[in-house]
């Protein structure tokens, strides 16, 4: 593989702490940085490698699976569809960039509330959260989301915005749930099986539903995916003789726990979102 789409590759492999929407937007740009003289040279063997360890780098996030199929299309009718590369890509950006944009339109006109709960890291709930906090004061409760805790990460973020913020243990999501009257999460993918995202997710999206309070899920249509990407990445450590320890990072919350998904094309009900991906 070519030495700069290797780069690329294990670049994103290390990348524990970024959301999938700015995995995808540095992917993208780490790609357009290569001249386009250049990127048509690469092989299209060279292109396909590239596309299957972009996926094995992060296997349930739907973007760069979205990307990845993107190229591999492309690849497979040779140095034709290579020559097609560079453009493909800066659409793909120019896309995700509207993408943000119009998600964070929907979000205003559709989020109520003084206090919002989430979870982890995600760009767009960030950028979602600023744009409510120009014109109404609220407070931002975020779980930590253990194991990597991206939800401390996020917390200090959102405070450096100005946001009010407090931080709480994801255990005590349910008891603290009972204070909000509104839930705003992300997502490394959405399918018909459920929306895929940091481990503690679904607790939130639970316990909303036990208070009856709103839960929403923002996500670009990059991130919808019509293929199960279902790699939750498990794994045990042995901490001594007898005791070993258990850890998920990522888990799948089923649709009808979320009021609506607020996409970059529209506000849909888990029913509607349904139908829209049996047609796609």
């Amino acid at each position: 593989m070519d030495h700069r789409l290797r780069d690329i590759a294990e670049s994103l492999a290390r990348d524990g702490n970024s959301g999938a929407s700015e995995m995808m937007a540095s992917t993208l740009n780490d790609l357009l940085a290569i001249p386009e003289d250049t990127i048509v040279s690469i092989p299209p063997s060279d292109w396909e490698d590239f596309a299957i360890a972009l996926h094995r780098a992060k296997p349930s996030v739907a973007p760069l699976f979205n990307i990845a199929n993107t190229i591999l299309l492309l690849s497979e009718k040779g140095k034709d569809g290579i020559d097609l590369l560079y453009g493909a890509i800066m659409d793909l950006r120019e896309k995700e960039r509207k993408s943000g944009l119009r998600i964070t339109d929907l979000s205003v006109e559709t989020i109520k509330g003084e206090h919002l709960m989430t979870t982890s890291y995600s760009s767009t709930v960030a950028q979602v959260l600023k744009a409510l906090a120009k014109d109404r004061l609220f407070k931002v409760t975020v779980a930590e989301a253990l194991p990597g805790g991206e939800g401390r990460q996020f917390a200090k973020i959102l405070s450096e915005h100005g946001l009010h913020v407090e931080i709480i243990h994801d255990s005590t999501v349910f008891s603290r749930m009972a204070g909000m009257d509104t839930v705003l999460v992300g997502a490394d993918s959405v399918t018909q099986s459920g929306l895929v995202n940091k481990i503690g997710t679904r607790a939130i999206a639970e316990a909303a539903n036990v208070f009856d309070v709103d839960a929403y899920a923002v996500c670009g249509w990059s991130k919808i995916s019509p293929v199960t990407l279902s790699d939750l990445i498990t794994y045990e450590n042995e901490v001594e003789a007898n005791l070993t320890e258990f850890v998920q990072v990522f888990e799948s919350t089923p649709l009808e726990l979320f009021k609506y998904l607020i996409t970059d094309q529209k506000l849909l009900a888990p029913a509607d979102l349904k139908q829209e991906l049996q047609g796609s």
